[in-house]
């Protein structure tokens, strides 16, 4: 299917030479949807409310990494079906999900890291066992790479570039997780703790967790169940659990040591493993223990609880408090799992912090929410512009920032997934440099009208603002239709392509 053309209406509008625009959407109503195919017969809507995205996401990421590890891990499979409990969110997510009132449980985890491959089973049996519903996953990897290059809880002075943003892992220990000293094998004052320069200048050393770490947390919380002896009065961290451990087709498993630290081998190189299932098991079982024994109840704070709340940080009600909100906001590694997959969706590049995405968000939200579309949001900052607009800090985040450490973020997208992508400006080197916000019906496998792959099926830069005195404020007629136009461009491309009927806005 040949990429739709802007409309004559939006390339009048944008004539100083910002970017044009297309749209695309779906009929909740429409029994044609229903006739052509369901969820249960076909992944092709991808973008349906009703596709279980992060069920889908960890079981599929999960298992790929898993199944390469031939080292470790033998090829086995991480999970065994969809049914997990994980949801996968990204760092600012996390920084206001940590101030919200009640009880969370959450793991610092990675798909990458076989350690975290190793403990998830338990970790998500255990949580359905004991009726723990949602485990928020976030992972300092902030690219998923195997080099770890942009791992961010590294200490100053490592010689890896995700060094630089290692004020996100800091800021988090720093103004969150203060009693963190009591639960890890490297409090602050041991060799291997973590120093950071936060935004004044000034070099602050936390505690270094290991990844994967799975904590109850209550930021109001005084009790202190580490046993540490260390007197905290703010236990924010209720109860954790860090243990590094590695898994095969034979259970868990802890390879052997000797006195130097070295591995010990067996007759033919290999080193030897120990198994310990059932040891590390009632271990782990203690933490789900507490919450089962002290009655807590487990609180959740959902994505568009995120996205009321990130979106209308900035001083202006964006979405109101009984809105329904069909934006859905997905991390960079789920984003490229997501181009990954067979079918059509919807995507968005754009966040709270862009205030383009904060003018044309709720048109979007509104044709997502009248045609039961899901629009999946990654946002290009890595931190949703968390630590520049509420902590002062002046680097930049953006993986579209040519200079910056992030931009192989950006250009992996491009040469994986978006190939065919098309946009207002360029980069240096000749590729395409999205504005945002960028929304654009997706298809790994689509081609154009001369049978080459063309997965960016139709797209639209949506270049507005909320300030009545520019040029392109949402709220003037023109400018209001020719952004519905564009955006309508995208859904229909998207509804040619699944079968569905979609119904314009008011």
């Amino acid at each position: 299917m040949k990429r739709k053309i802007l409309s004559a209406v939006l390339v009048a509008a944008m004539a100083v030479g910002m970017m044009t625009g297309c749209g695309d959407s779906k009929d909740s109503n429409s029994s044609k949807a229903t006739e052509k195919e369901t969820l249960g017969d076909t992944k092709a809507q991808l973008s349906s409310p009703d596709y279980e995205f992060e069920k889908e996401y960890t079981f599929g990421d999960f298992n790929a990494h898993s199944n390469n590890d031939m080292e470790r891990q033998g090829g086995i499979d991480t999970f065994e079906d969809t049914d997990i409990v994980y949801q996968d969110i990204s760092y600012d997510q996390l920084m206001y999900l940590l101030q919200q009132e009640g009880n969370y449980m959450i793991q610092l985890t990675g798909s990458w890291c076989h350690n975290s491959r190793a403990m998830s089973p338990s970790v998500n049996e255990f949580a359905k066992e004991y009726g723990v519903d949602t485990i928020y996953t976030y992972d300092f990897n902030i690219n998923n790479a195997d080099d770890g290059s942009l791992f961010v809880r590294m200490t100053n002075g490592t010689d890896t570039p995700g060094t630089k943003l290692n004020y996100m892992y800091g800021e988090m220990v720093s103004r969150y997780l203060t009693n963190l000293n009591d639960w890890v094998a490297y409090p602050a004052d041991s060799d291997s703790a973590l120093s950071y320069t936060n935004a004044e200048g000034k070099e602050v050393t936390v505690a270094k967790l290991q990844q994967p770490f799975l904590f109850l947390y209550n930021k109001d919380n005084t009790v202190d169940n580490s046993g540490s002896g260390n007197g905290s009065k703010a236990c924010p961290i209720v109860y954790a659990f860090e243990e590094m451990v590695e898994r095969d087709a034979k259970g868990i498993y802890v390879k052997e040591k000797d006195d130097e630290g070295n591995d010990v081998l067996d007759k033919d190189g290999n080193p030897v493993r120990t198994y310990i299932t059932d040891e590390f098991n009632e271990r782990l079982k203690v933490i789900f223990d507490y919450i089962k024994n002290n009655n807590i109840q487990i609180s959740t704070y959902s994505k568009a609880d995120y996205m009321r709340e990130a979106f209308n940080a900035y001083g202006q009600e964006i979405f109101g408090a009984d809105t329904q909100i069909n934006l859905y906001p997905i991390t960079y590694r789920e984003a490229g799992w997501l181009m990954g997959q067979d079918g059509n969706a919807l995507i968005l590049f754009g966040g709270p912090s862009s205030e383009g995405t904060r003018a044309v968000a709720p048109i979007l939200n509104e044709y997502a929410v009248k045609n039961n579309l899901r629009i999946y949001m990654y946002d290009i900052r890595v931190d949703g512009g968390y630590t520049t607009d509420q902590w002062g800090y002046t680097q930049t985040t953006s993986i579209l920032d040519e200079d910056s450490i992030l931009s192989g973020m950006y250009t992996e997208l491009l040469d994986k997934y978006l190939t065919n992508l098309e946009a207002g400006h360029s980069m240096e080197n000749g590729d395409p440099l999205i504005q945002v916000p960028y929304l654009f019906a997706y298809n790994k496998d689509a081609q154009d009208e001369d049978g080459f792959i063309a997965p960016v099926m139709a797209y639209c830069e949506l270049p507005y603002v909320q300030n009545p005195e520019m040029r392109y404020c949402i709220n003037t007629e023109k400018n209001r239709t020719a952004c519905k136009e564009s955006i309508m461009t995208v859904l229909q491309s998207y509804a040619e392509h699944t079968g569905i009927e979609v119904q314009d806005i008011q």
